[in-house]
């Protein structure tokens, strides 16, 4: 999760309001479960300390 949370700060210095979008490509996890596992790890990131990133 470092590098989420790293990205996603870099992503908010430059303009605080861009989107992120999710591709999920695993076929290990179906559509949904794949989705939900991508979005709990950026909330994640983006919930880490900004001294963490």
């Amino acid at each position: 999760m470092p590098f989420w949370a790293e990205f996603l700060g870099a992503l908010a210095e430059i303009d605080p309001d861009m989107a992120v979008n999710i591709e999920h490509e695993d076929a290990a996890f179906s559509q949904t479960e794949g989705l939900a596992l991508a979005a709990k790890n950026l909330h994640s990131a983006a919930a880490a300390p900004l001294n963490a990133r």
